[in-house]
């Protein structure tokens, strides 16, 4: 036979411990909120250095390009010599469509924080 053992805690603690775990849910739902948006920051800052990265070695291509068609000083300043057909073309840049984080999560997020926002008010009035 198991004997049972009661323990008794106080109200006033036991509305304290209620709002202390209240408190503590609020603030691990806010943690994860930051590191959502830290997340998305990073992909967004790791895109744009990859763009600039691809933006810098076109830029390269066009600066050696454009180095190989002016005249050398050994050349003679004959017009003949530069090539007018050849044109440098700048394609522009295609930008990809960003996946929208689905706003189900976020709002499960913040439905979560209001309701332990309602909870700890309510706890607080008593």
């Amino acid at each position: 036979m198991a004997s049972s053992v009661h323990i008794g805690i106080n109200y006033n603690k036991a509305v304290s411990a209620k709002k202390d775990i209240l408190n503590c849910e609020k603030e691990f739902l806010e943690i994860i909120g930051h590191i959502k948006k830290y997340d998305s920051l990073k992909k967004k800052e790791i895109s744009l250095k990859s763009k600039v990265k691809k933006q810098i070695s076109n830029l390269r291509l066009i600066i050696t390009k454009i180095q190989e068609d002016l005249p050398k000083a050994e050349e003679t300043k004959r017009f003949d010599k530069i090539k007018y057909e050849e044109k440098v073309s700048i394609k522009p840049f295609k930008e990809r469509k960003r996946a929208i984080p689905s706003a189900k999560k976020e709002d499960h997020l913040e439905t979560e924080l209001r309701e332990i926002q309602e909870k700890l008010d309510r706890l607080n009035s008593l």
